[in-house]
């Protein structure tokens, strides 16, 4: 992992994901403050679509991840679900979603 060249701080999933959503604040500000409100309405809902798309692809990541840790600590899928925090049934259709794509 590289560093943050600004603050040195390590780069990484938390950085990231506070660069997301200071992103994310940013964009829906400028948005509410167009002055073509048309046009605001149009972005506005390509964010959405894209927001939903890359909120899928993390779930799908989620997924992925939950397999990883099924597979490399040879857990049963009670033993998955107790260690994730969830029913066996959640953690079953995780491991199908990983499965499926």
């Amino acid at each position: 992992m590289t560093g943050n060249h600004t603050t040195g701080e390590p780069a990484g999933p938390d950085a990231g994901l506070s660069a997301i959503r200071r992103l994310y604040e940013d964009v829906t500000m400028a948005l509410q403050t167009m002055p073509d409100l048309q046009q605001a309405f149009g972005r506005a809902t390509r964010l959405a679509d894209d927001l939903r798309k890359m909120a899928d692809g993390a779930a799908l990541t989620r997924a992925k991840v939950a397999a990883q840790i099924h597979e490399a600590e040879d857990l049963s899928l009670a033993g998955l679900a107790t260690k994730l925090g969830m029913s066996k049934a959640r953690a079953n259709q995780l491991l199908k979603a990983a499965r499926n794509r």
